[in-house]
């Protein structure tokens, strides 16, 4: 029997490959990244190379994962079930004055704009399967600091402001795509385990977070199965916090 289709991008490692690894379970999966995941690719998932920064790649990307070709906005290919977004790229944390102007553009045209670009080619095939989204946003997009307290180092002002910009798309997206039968939904982590925090920096994390450790992509991976699950049949618009108990609404 033929398996629904998931599109991870950002797929190939921390929090996107535990993605990849836990909708692999029940989809047939693509993870779109710009490096190749270093584990071995499991049965039923497959991996082509796109920079969600270009237009191009983002149709490319989506019309590789449903067998159509690339320029013809895969027309009656088969429909798109999961869409999760965890393409993302981080810098130094300094104070806003200090920001080079072209470091603050690379950051909005990846994590937003590639946002932007992904959900605009991807839409067609989630309304054909009526299939659901979910899009990886941070702790930082609550609070406008990338720690967890702020700093003479500074808040990391132009990756908070790309993943406040995301829980926004994630909302416009869900008025937008309800009429269709689409969800579109957001994951917020917090501080979770992987490269995007140095392994020295843990445990003193770890003793500012209330549950007393970091998170693990798995339970951010757990978090996006559930939205994209049945039972998350009537949630949408929804930004689900992964955090230690580190931010609450």
């Amino acid at each position: 029997m033929t398996r629904p289709v998931a599109l991870v991008t950002g797929g190939a490692r921390n929090i996107g490959w535990a993605c990849v690894l836990r909708l692999a379970a029940t989809h047939e999966v693509w993870v779109a990244d710009t490096q190749a995941p270093e584990a071995p690719l499991p049965d039923g998932v497959h991996y082509l190379a796109a920079d969600v920064a270009r237009a191009a790649d983002c149709r490319a990307a989506v019309a590789a994962a449903l067998g159509a070709p690339a320029g013809e906005g895969a027309a009656g290919a088969r429909g798109l079930a999961v869409w999760v977004h965890s393409a993302a790229i981080t810098a130094p944390a300094r104070p806003i004055e200090a920001i080079p102007e072209a470091e603050w553009r690379q950051l909005v045209d990846v994590n937003l704009t590639g946002a932007f670009l992904m959900a605009q080619a991807a839409i067609p095939a989630l309304r054909r399967a009526q299939g659901c989204a979910v899009l990886i946003a941070s702790r930082a997009g609550r609070t406008g600091v990338a720690a967890l307290n702020a700093s003479a180092s500074g808040t990391k002002a132009h990756y908070a402001a790309t993943k406040a910009g995301l829980l926004s798309l994630v909302k416009s997206l869900a008025i937008e795509l309800a009429p269709d039968g689409v969800r579109v939904n957001a994951v917020v982590p917090g501080s979770i385990e992987g490269t995007m925090i140095p392994r020295e920096r843990w445990d003193a994390l770890a003793a500012q977070i209330p549950l007393g450790r970091l998170g693990t992509p798995g339970e951010v991976a757990d978090a996006v199965a559930f939205l994209c699950s049945p039972q998350a049949a009537y949630v949408t618009g929804h930004a689900l916090d992964v955090n230690g108990g580190t931010w609450m609404s």
